[in-house]
């Protein structure tokens, strides 16, 4: 079975090359277009699963987004799922980020464009696949 995926990006191209390469490795992959739509997403997805799993395998985010920045959806998400795995995907580093507590965790990395979309894919598969091991 495949990951379950979300990703935050109001680039709108992104979003497509994200649907498109994730669908092509069988994952299901849910867009929003900006960081308030995100935090909806995976609050209603939360409320309708059942069990302790997180919604989601891993969510894709942005740092610059409208409505709610990156960082803030973060941190949103992280007071509801603390151990929910996090990345974000951006040209901008770790300069960018004015509350770097965000990154202690273990569960929150940083890839920094540009990337081919299949190394994303692949870093994607293996830390899921490491995650499973612990």
């Amino acid at each position: 079975m495949g990951l379950r995926i979300l990703a935050a990006d109001d680039n709108e191209f992104a979003g497509l090359q994200y649907k498109k390469i994730f669908e092509k490795h069988q994952h299901d992959i849910t867009i929003a277009k900006d960081g308030e739509a995100c935090v909806e997403i995976y609050k209603k997805k939360l409320d309708e699963n059942r069990s302790d799993a997180d919604p989601f395998n891993v969510i894709l985010l942005d740092f610059v987004m409208p409505k709610k920045n990156g960082v803030r959806v973060a941190k949103e998400i992280l007071e509801l799922r603390p151990h929910q795995k996090i990345i974000f995907v951006s040209a901008f580093g770790n300069g960018i980020l004015d509350d770097a507590s965000i990154f202690l965790k273990d569960d929150v990395e940083i890839i920094q464009k540009p990337f081919s979309l299949e190394f994303l894919v692949n870093k994607i598969e293996s830390s899921h696949a490491l995650r499973n091991m612990r």
